[in-house]
Formats: structure tokens, sequence, C-alpha cells
């Protein structure tokens, strides 16, 4: 019979894995699967329970082993309502659209901008469930029903275990949660009209419930196994890439999101907090889902955006691009706005050959180093910069980071690293190890020239 395993869930805008792993922290097996979408003319929509059977699908075809335990990570804002005859059939709108920004603006009129930010870390926002869910209810052809709401991590849970809760790096995400007192605020929610919709209850890192459904037992999961919400996607991916207090994750892929988490135990008054979001208009803070721990994040970036519009301007194809690219440098044309404008999907001026495709790389190293300094500053890191993410598959975006970025460099060579991150935050539920970071396999290799950063792809690579 096979050993009892750990599997990891991912739900991704592109798309849902589901990864099993044994006490050794080995991969055994690995499922993904397309993120279903529904594209309109305003935007895109994610019909919730079919991000709900698409996991089923991909966790149900592991066949790894007895499962022990299911953790879970997410996109953050997503998700649907507990109601009496179960979970509603929402389409909810994409976080990458601009649904949901009348929402912000009237409660940005109710309360001051900066007291909703001071109050949420940077979360009243166009990407938070308030906004986005509210949206829905005010425009859909069927209002939001009455219920409890859960995010996607939670609608799976409560299918497993038939209960509600949330994770609080999720939680912060609502754009109602305090930060300081780690609790919603329920007049925020209400006023964006969603008083008759509940929040479940933000509960302590790795806290589980035991798996007793008939779904549960389809998809392989053992009677009363631990069924964990890990938390919001960055982050856990960092905690599975084997980052740690003290370090910073460089995320490379899409968006590019610079992390750190505060010490365990820090706390920050409210002037403090207030302080630190003044800093830089594209910094919030959420908490570190291993611990609990504050966490600072740098979201100013999305260079996968940026290289699509270059790549749509260009009569080369990327190969090519990279190929022919000049060495790093920090010497750069595109400016900020250039970057954003870009991002955008909107032409900027520049030649779209193989120079202008360097400098377009290097002018976001260049901007990563900001982020980096930082999130440093906020929480106080010294150790390495944690490079993870899809953009290590680049040849010329690694070249870049070995060139122009931060001094003391790691590349984490784990492959999935949400998957394993979710997988190791539900290890603790299971007594499998103490801390999340002692899940065996978080392998990392510093890198500080072009010849040792080629040598880790390599080994990406396969």
């Amino acid at each position: 019979m096979n050993s009892q395993v750990i599997v990891g869930v991912d739900f991704g805008s592109s798309r849902i894995k589901a990864a099993a792993y044994d006490r050794s922290g080995a991969l055994l097996a690995l499922e993904a699967v397309d993120t279903p979408v529904r594209h309109r003319s305003d935007g895109d929509d994610f019909p919730v329970l079919d991000l709900l059977a698409a996991a089923h699908h991909a966790i149900g075809a592991l066949h790894a082993g007895p499962v022990a335990g299911i953790g879970m990570t997410s996109m953050g804002e997503v998700g649907t309502v507990v109601t009496d005859s179960g979970l509603a059939p929402l389409d909810f709108p994409s976080w990458y659209d601009s649904r949901g920004a009348e929402i912000v603006a009237a409660l940005e009129r109710r309360w001051s901008p900066t007291h909703l930010r001071n109050l949420t870390g940077r979360h009243t926002r166009l990407a938070s469930t308030v906004a986005k869910l509210a949206h829905a209810h005010a425009h859909a052809d069927m209002p939001v029903p009455a219920g409890l709401f859960v995010g996607l991590c939670g609608a799976l849970a409560h299918q497993l275990t038939d209960h509600a809760w949330q994770e609080a790096s999720l939680a912060t995400t609502s754009g109602v949660l305090d930060l300081l007192r780690r609790e919603y605020v329920p007049q925020i929610w209400d006023a964006a009209g969603l008083g008759h919709i509940g929040l479940a209850p933000v509960r302590p890192p790795a806290h589980s419930h035991p798996a007793i459904t008939a779904l549960a037992r389809s998809l392989g999961l053992v009677e009363g196994a631990a069924v964990v919400i890990a938390g919001h996607d960055h982050p856990v991916a960092s905690v599975g890439a084997g980052v740690r207090a003290g370090e910073v994750s460089d995320s490379m892929g899409t968006g590019e999101a610079i992390i750190a988490a505060l010490p365990p135990g820090h706390t920050l008054t409210a002037a403090e907090l207030a302080a630190h979001l003044d800093r830089d208009p594209d910094l919030s803070l959420e908490f570190w889902p291993a611990d609990g721990s504050l966490l600072a994040v740098w979201e100013r970036m999305r260079p996968g955006l940026a290289m699509r519009t270059f790549l749509e301007n260009s009569s080369h194809s990327r190969a090519v691009l990279d190929g022919g690219a000049a060495p790093p440098s920090r010497s750069v044309t595109f400016s900020g706005a250039d970057l954003s404008t870009l991002q955008s999907g909107r032409r900027v001026e520049s030649s779209y050959d193989a120079l202008a495709w360097g400098e377009l790389i290097d002018a976001y190293v260049l901007l990563a180093n900001e982020g980096d300094e930082l999130a440093r500053a906020v929480s106080g890191a010294t150790g390495a910069t944690v490079l993870t993410g899809g953009g290590l598959r680049s040849r010329r975006w690694r070249q870049a980071k070995v060139a122009l970025g931060p001094d003391r460099l790691e590349v984490s060579t784990v492959a999935e690293a949400a998957t394993r991150g979710s997988a190791a935050i539900a290890g603790i539920a299971l007594g499998w190890w103490p801390r999340a970071e002692e899940m065996p396999g978080g392998a990392r290799t510093p890198v500080s020239s072009a010849v040792e950063m080629e040598h880790v792809a390599s080994t990406l690579d396969g």
C-alpha cells in the first residue's frame, strides 16, 4: 500500500495545479488544468464552481497515495457565498480588469483614501473582494445571494469539511480587514451594499478542519484528513521556494512581487504603519502565511504584460530578441511612465528591436532593485534576495538579474513553489514538521556570476 501524502493545490489565474508530496518532501505527482474563464466585453469572469470542479479533477488524478492532508493557495479576491442550499454559482469579476472602480471611489468618498489605506494596509482597492463582489452584486443579472463569503480556498475547504473559515493573508484581500486588529470592519463591507453577506472567520496559520464529506473520500482523502487554507498565492509560493524571515523574495513572472516578512512577533503602531505606507504608493502590508508575521509586499511591476505589448508591436520573435539583445546595462531609455503604459497594453515610442528589448528587461531589473531596497527598509531583512518564478526561464532576464540585481542573490530550485508551500503549511497541521521551512526539499543555490546562473538554470530546465 502506498504511504500517505500531502497534497498542495494552487488556484492560479491561468492554471489550477495539484501536487502530491511525501514526508521526505519529494514531489510524487503533479496535475494541472486550465483555469476556467468566461470572457466578456467588459472583462473576464471566473466561474467559481467550474474552478472548483477543475481542482477536483486535478486532485483526483494524482493517485499518489492516501491523502493525509491538503493545503490550498489562491489568488486573493475571488470566491463565492455559502448559502442554505450550498455554494452560489457565482461568476466572479477578475482581479485584473477595471470593474469595481466605482465601488472603491464611493468608499473613498465616505471615508478618506488615507483612512482606508492606513486601516487595511492599502487593501481597499480595485483588486479586492469588496470592490469586485459589490460590482457583481450591483450589475449581474442575478444579485449575489445572502450567505457567508468564502474565497476559492475556503470554498474547496467547505466542500471537504462542511466548515467555513479564512486565513489571514487571504482575509486582507477582502479590502475590509483592519490590519493591526486583525478583524473585519463591517461598516465598510455594508457600505458597499454587501450587508446581507457575512465574512468567514479568520483563523491562525495552519488551522485545519477534518475532511468528512463524500467528495473528500472520492478525491482520495483519508477520513479526518487535515484540510488547511495555506494563504495568498505569492507569499505561499515564497514559503514553498524556501524563503525565510529575514530574506527578500522576488517572484519573476507576469507580475513581479517583492516581499519580505517582518520579524516574528514584531508589531506596528498605527503611526508606524502609516509611515511605512507613506514610503511608496505600491507598498502594502499583509501577513506571512507560515507564521502570521506582518509582511511587506511591493507590487508595482507587471513585466510579463509589458513584454507582451512589446512583442505585439515587434516584427521579431522573442527568441530573436533574446539572442540579439546587448549585454545588461544601467543605461536605459524606458521611463517608469513607459513601463506603466506598456503594462496597460498601449504602445510607447520605441524601435521594438533587440536593443530595446534588452533595455526593457534591464529597466525592470533596476526597478525591482528599488522594491528590494524598500522591502528591506520596512522589514529589516538583511539576508539574500531569493529569485523564483517563471521569469527565470528567460536567459536575458537571468543575465540582467545577476549583472544588475542585488549583491546577494540565491535562486530557488524548487519546482511548483505554490503547491509546495501549500503542502509545507498543511504539514504543520499534520505534525510532519514543526515549521513550514522545515519541510525537506526547499533547495536554493547562491549565484554571483553569469556562469553560476546558467548552471542553476540548466538544473531548473531539467
